[in-house]
């Protein structure tokens, strides 16, 4: 019996289940359910992630209900150190790789010129505090991982500073 406001957990299968076509309807569902957080989160993480197994192994825990979101900047140094679940790893170094050889490029032209204009990426990635996967972590990246890969490979390019910020969205325990 619980005294006060009880929650349900919200796991990622139950925002699978939820899942609509519509994002906006998608989300009132995830709402519904007691998931609160940033439209941008919402829509990278739950709907365009909806039917990602390899996402599922990796956050089956978590409760979302649980967890508040902040927008904040870690240094280019801090984002090496970031976690990367092992079946992304290999997306991240390719990335990497490809832009440590030959510099950054993006068929998209809007890529190209935020890249050119501001030395990072246009939508920030999603990373999950260590706490809230029950990890040792300080952090672990969830979406974005060809970004990071980008930005590695500037990094190590010379082609970026080590204590620059760029924009990430920060899932914690509330």
């Amino acid at each position: 019996m619980c005294v006060g406001v009880c929650t349900v957990p919200v796991n990622w299968i139950a925002l699978q289940r939820a899942y609509l076509l519509e994002p906006a309807e998608h989300a009132l569902r995830a709402e519904a359910l007691g998931v609160q957080c940033p439209p941008d989160v919402f829509e990278q993480l739950f709907h365009e992630q909806h039917d990602n197994t390899v996402l599922d192994q990796v956050l089956r825990f978590v409760d979302w209900s649980a967890v508040a979101w902040e927008e904040g900047e870690l240094p280019a140094v801090a984002l090496r150190q970031l976690g990367v679940p092992r079946a992304y790893q290999h997306a991240l170094d390719e990335a990497r790789t490809a832009t440590a050889n030959t510099g950054f490029f993006d068929e998209r032209v809007h890529v190209m010129a935020h890249w050119e204009s501001h030395r990072t990426w246009i939508r920030a990635p999603i990373v999950l505090s260590g706490e809230t996967l029950q990890s040792s972590l300080g952090y672990e990246l969830i979406v974005g991982f060809t970004r990071l890969g980008n930005l590695l490979g500037a990094l190590d390019r010379r082609l970026l500073s080590e204590s620059a910020t760029h924009r990430v969205w920060i899932g914690s325990p509330l």
